[in-house]
Parts: structure tokens; C-alpha cells; sequence
């Protein structure tokens, strides 16, 4: 059988004359204008392991609706802000750049080998559970990199042999850092590099110190 529980609200004139002990509690406890200002109800339950456990639900409500409350404040501002830009006026330069830049994506879709997630375990040997591993945890360990089609993680094959992640991918993409879009690296990757003697750094991953130095050279902040 349920355990029945009993509620009583509080109305403010009934909390003025709770007795002081109790009223001292509460206020050490919420702070006087907490106290005055709060909606309160009494909950009581007809065992004490009942009342420890109804305490600690209702501390962990009192937190979700906190962070619930944030979490839906910052949504509201991203659709604020995707509102307020999409009203700037932009320049025509910037939607060309922008046309360019989705033909070029579309063309390397299209030339390239990229493989699935899927399509990376198979060829790995290991069967996870998880069928985006170990694709994920790879790129996640900064072993190798993918490039986006919608929603969807798509990893040039280059980065691979015998199904593993080639060791000298890592050393790239450690020295490009965190400030190449994972596009800009995919095309960095098969563009000729004058460090390289005009390759491209995808054909040249056995000279792995030249390859690694032409992307720390990349990175290197511009002086001047």
C-alpha cells in the first residue's frame, strides 16, 4: 500500500504565528525576506524515511528547475540573437565568399573518399557497441578529423591505413591547434603547399617531419 502524504499550505498570517523556534529554523535556513515573501506548504509523511526521502527529492527539484531555467534563458537569447543578425544587412561580398565556399565543399564531397563512421569500424575490426566508435572516440582523442554533410560525420580515408589512424595525423593536427574549422584543415590537406615543394600534404604523410613542419609553419602567427 502507497504511504498517503499530507499537505497544508501556509498562508502569511499562519507563518507570523508558527512558533519562534520553528520561525528562527526557517529563517537561518531561507533568510527572513525568503521567509516572508515564499510560498509555503507543510508535507508530512507518516514515517521518517519517507520525510528524508521527500527532503531530498525536493532539494533536487528546487536544483533542475534552477538549471532548467537557465538552459531555457540561453536558448531564448541564441533565437533573439538568430533574429537580430539575420536582420543586419550583409555585405555582397560576404554571400559570395559564402556561395564559394559551399560550391568548394560540395566539389570535395563529391572527389573525395570519405568514409562513415560506419564504414570506419568496419574497416577497424573492432566492434564496439556504440557504432560511431571508435570514429568519435578517435576524433575525440584528436587522432584524426571528419568534415560535416548535414548532420553526419564524414572522414577522409586518407587519415587511415589498415583501418587504424595513420600515427602522423595526430602530429598534424596538434600542430594546426584549435583554430582551423575542421574544413579549413580538410582543405589544407589537399591544397599544394609551398613547404612541401608545391604536394599536397595528404601525398606526402610517409616525410612525417616535413608534413608536420609545414603545419606548424601554418600555424604560426603572421608578423608583419
Amino acid at each position: 500500500m502507497t504511504e498517503a502524504l499530507s499537505q497544508i499550505e501556509l498562508s502569511k498570517s499562519e507563518i507570523a504565528k508558527l512558533p519562534a523556534p520553528l520561525r528562527r529554523k526557517i529563517q537561518a535556513a531561507f533568510g527572513p525576506a525568503d521567509m516572508a515573501n515564499g510560498t509555503w506548504m507543510l508535507v508530512g509523511a507518516a514515517s521518517a524515511v519517507t520525510a528524508r526521502v521527500i527532503d531530498r527529492a525536493i532539494a533536487q527539484i528546487a536544483l533542475v528547475a534552477s538549471n532548467y531555467a537557465a538552459a531555457r534563458s540561453e536558448r531564448n537569447i541564441e533565437r533573439l540573437l538568430e533574429m537580430i543578425v539575420e536582420d543586419i544587412p550583409r555585405h555582397p561580398v560576404d554571400i559570395e565568399l559564402e556561395i564559394e565556399n559551399a560550391g568548394m565543399r560540395a566539389e570535395y564531397l563529391a572527389e573525395n573518399n570519405l568514409l562513415t563512421a560506419q564504414e570506419v569500424r568496419d574497416r577497424s575490426g573492432l566492434k564496439p557497441r556504440n557504432r560511431s566508435e571508435p570514429a568519435s572516440r578517435w576524433k575525440r582523442e584528436g587522432k584524426i578529423f571528419a568534415v560535416r554533410k548535414g548532420a553526419i560525420d564524414l572522414y577522409p580515408a586518407f587519415q587511415f591505413v589498415d583501418g587504424s589512424p595513420r600515427p602522423v595525423i595526430k602530429k598534424i593536427l596538434a600542430e594546426l591547434g584549435d583554430e582551423f574549422t575542421a574544413w579549413q584543415v580538410a582543405f589544407w590537406f589537399q591544397s599544394g603547399n609551398g613547404w612541401l615543394d608545391g604536394e599536397e600534404p595528404r601525398d606526402c604523410l610517409d616525410q612525417v617531419d616535413d608534413v608536420v613542419m609545414a603545419a606548424r609553419r601554418l600555424a604560426e602567427p603572421t608578423i608583419g
